[in-house]
């Protein structure tokens, strides 16, 4: 994934806006497709806690701070947040305030203890490998209320790697989840639901 540039971004729609155009001209026009399943099942299930587990520089973390209803809190997780506090920090913790969304931003594993926490959603972006997926779906997924949405489950380093996606879904079926949605454009995502 690209390292996005911005140009004068003082809100978090225009910082939105602005990873999203970059990310999608330079790893394809689908690449955030997930970001609209997001906003799709968080209105459906009627969620309050948004957790995600590889922040990166934000650009999930934006589509989250902008759903519709509100979420009442936001929690971030990545082994190094730098890239976040470089531009969207400052931002963020503007609009949550303005908005009365708690905001909670964690420098940790998304496979340690600090990591845990309950959630109505949690966004899986981290490490791209099917064992650490399995790691954090066994430490976080009976935290999960509503529904795990995974980025990057049918393209990984530009060829087609099905393995996030089968690694889910697998852990799905013997967790009590069900498959509700996959996108298959650019690198994909799957989105699975508790029973």
């Amino acid at each position: 994934m690209i390292n996005a540039k911005f140009d004068n971004v003082k809100t978090v729609l225009k910082f939105h806006k602005q990873i999203v155009e970059q990310q999608e001209e330079a790893h394809g026009k689908h690449y955030c497709q997930m970001h609209q399943a997001i906003k799709r099942f968080w209105s459906e299930g009627e969620c309050k806690k948004y957790m995600e587990l590889g922040t990166h520089q934000g650009g999930s973390a934006s589509n989250a701070m902008m759903l519709d209803p509100t979420p009442k809190k936001i929690t971030l997780i990545d082994i190094d947040m730098s890239r976040y506090n470089s531009v969207l920090k400052p931002i963020a913790e503007k609009h949550c305030h303005s908005n009365k969304i708690e905001l909670d931003v964690r420098e940790t594993s998304s496979i340690g203890f600090a990591a845990v926490e309950g959630t109505d959603m949690l966004v899986i972006d981290s490490v791209h490998k099917a064992g650490w997926m399995q790691q954090e779906l066994d430490l976080h997924g009976k935290n999960v209320r509503k529904y795990i949405v995974a980025h990057d489950t049918k393209r990984l380093f530009d060829q087609v790697d099905e393995q996030l996606h089968h690694t889910l879904v697998e852990w799905g079926k013997r967790n009590k989840f069900i498959l509700v949605d996959r996108g298959e454009a650019s690198v994909g995502y799957t989105v699975i639901a508790r029973k």
